[in-house]
């Protein structure tokens, strides 16, 4: 079970942390490009992006056609899905 999600740096951190972990080293400071991503290495953030925040998959693939390509962006796509406010029964 994923934990509450206070604000949009604790969704950075997160996300960055589960990046780090898939990667097996630290993103650089101020790193935001993940698109030296291999396929696998996509598939592992989906699968983990999935459990980290309890957002299906498909809901974060949704959000944009290059959903991985950018910390910024991935910030911004679990932070819109995971805002009770904007949820879709």
């Amino acid at each position: 079970m994923s934990t509450p999600i206070t604000g949009e740096q604790a969704i950075r951190d997160r996300i960055r942390a589960v990046v780090e972990r898939i990667l097996g080293h630290p993103l650089e400071p101020g790193a935001d490009e993940l698109t030296d991503l291999d396929s696998l290495q996509v598939l592992e953030l989906m699968v983990s992006l999935e459990e980290e925040f309890d957002i299906d998959s498909d809901r974060i693939i949704e959000t944009q056609t290059d959903w991985w390509t950018s910390l910024d962006g991935l910030v911004a796509s679990v932070g819109r899905l995971s805002d009770p406010a904007t949820e879709q029964a």
